[in-house]
């Protein structure tokens, strides 16, 4: 039987849906801020931060975090942008964030397929270990694109599926599938694997530009020794561009940019960002929801958190 899960560690937990409940509330009754708390998992966050704060602009207007999750990346752009919007569809976790950030930032519970923001509403969207979720991923890049402004950037990850640790299993005991066919691969229930050939064909077709990779992998072994001597950069920071030039590491983080966009709207309410995920009409603010003029539906606001979801 072929195994093609990764190293349990570096998995986009968790390892299936909770029952009977719908795909945006996957994290839920997870512990997620606990699976950063290991070694490993630290050494990792380190890298990923490290990686994405290099690649976000050095400042602007406005950013979205779709999946953010407990605000894991938050202290990378709060300070760089006049407005941030945090979007999880756990409300636990949108609840944790906002406890720990309080008014620097903008809540909103929603899913993915389903964006309840006016086109062309952001600057930089990022979504860190999301795309490894979602099945129906060219209609979610289709959907980023919608809400990035123009010369907008959104910077991303997801999981490789022709990584350096799959292919060398592959060409020893073909022990894993093939990693160099196009097609998605399904490592677990709640987690799809990309090549990134196909990836950047799903990113042209969404009208995104080819993008610039980092490979954050992190290599306990080495990490262990150069740990002892100290340093600035993270363990797996300096062949970060190898590995992400050649394809290589488990987690590709990549930048892409917006083509033929609109430009970024002028207002600074937060109520003024929103539309109706379901009909697209103008949104209506009371103390407690916003309200759809054109099909009634209502979302409401719930301890400063906007409610979209479905």
């Amino acid at each position: 039987m072929k195994d093609d899960r990764p190293d349990p560690r570096d998995r986009g937990i968790p390892d299936r849906f909770p029952a009977a409940d719908k795909g945006y509330a996957l994290y839920d009754n997870v512990e997620y801020r606990e699976h950063w708390e290991g070694l490993h998992q630290a050494r990792q966050d380190a890298l990923e931060r490290h990686i994405i704060s290099g690649m976000l602009p050095a400042e602007g207007r406005r950013i979205i975090d779709l999946g953010c999750g407990y605000g894991r990346l938050a202290p990378i752009y709060l300070d760089r942008f006049d407005q941030a919007v945090l979007y999880d569809g756990s409300l636990a976790l949108l609840r944790d964030a906002r406890h720990t950030f309080g008014d620097r930032a903008v809540y909103v519970a929603g899913d993915m397929a389903s964006l309840p923001f006016r086109v062309s509403s952001f600057e930089c969207v990022m979504t860190i270990r999301v795309l490894q979720h979602l099945r129906e991923l060219p209609s979610a890049l289709e959907g980023i694109r919608r809400i990035m402004a123009k010369d907008g950037s959104v910077v991303f990850s997801y999981y490789n599926k022709r990584n350096a640790h799959r292919i060398l299993h592959y060409f020893k005991a073909r022990k894993v599938g093939d990693p160099f066919s196009p097609e998605p691969a399904e490592i677990s229930p709640t987690m799809i694997a990309q090549h990134p050939a196909r990836f950047g064909q799903l990113l042209s077709g969404a009208g995104l530009s080819q993008p610039e990779y980092r490979g954050a992998v992190v290599m306990d072994s080495i990490a262990s020794i150069t740990d002892r001597f100290g340093g600035h950069r993270p363990a797996g920071s300096k062949w970060a561009p190898f590995m992400g030039k050649y394809r290589l590491a488990p987690w590709l983080i990549g930048r892409s940019f917006a083509e033929g966009n609109g430009a970024l709207p002028t207002t600074d309410s937060d109520a003024e960002l929103f539309e109706c995920p379901v009909c697209r009409g103008h949104l209506n603010r009371s103390d407690h929801a916003l309200e759809c003029v054109a099909c009634q539906r209502g979302y409401p606001i719930d301890d400063g958190i906007y409610d979209f979801r479905l």
